[in-house]
């Protein structure tokens, strides 16, 4: 036997509105409470028992594509400070671009 039929809402007027937001807010705000009694320590206690875990959770959080870029001020930079920069790009093992073929030496 179908208590129901077909098309038909066991519950006619549905849910009340905002009970699930309730729920949820309740929920943050319960979180938050807790994080600001607990958060830290307990950040400080996973980093010392369980470093794996650790990393995992912070990996977890981070931008899948993390995006850094430095842009020297080359104009105002020094002869020195430039080549400093070269020579230790190239101790570091970075393999300069092929030269251009087509390119112009300006000195």
């Amino acid at each position: 036997m179908i208590p129901w039929k077909p098309g038909q809402s066991g519950n006619p007027k549905g849910r009340p509105k905002g009970a699930r937001n309730k729920l949820s807010e309740d929920f943050i705000a319960d979180l938050h409470e807790s994080w600001l009694a607990f958060g830290k320590p307990a950040l400080m206690t996973a980093a010392w028992t369980d470093p794996v875990a650790y990393v995992r959770v912070v990996a977890s959080l981070m931008p899948r594509e993390l995006e850094a870029t430095t842009t020297p001020d080359l104009e105002r930079m020094s002869n020195a400070q430039l080549e400093a920069i070269i020579a230790r790009d190239l101790q570091s093992g970075l393999d300069p671009a092929p030269p251009d073929e087509n390119a112009q030496i300006i000195q």
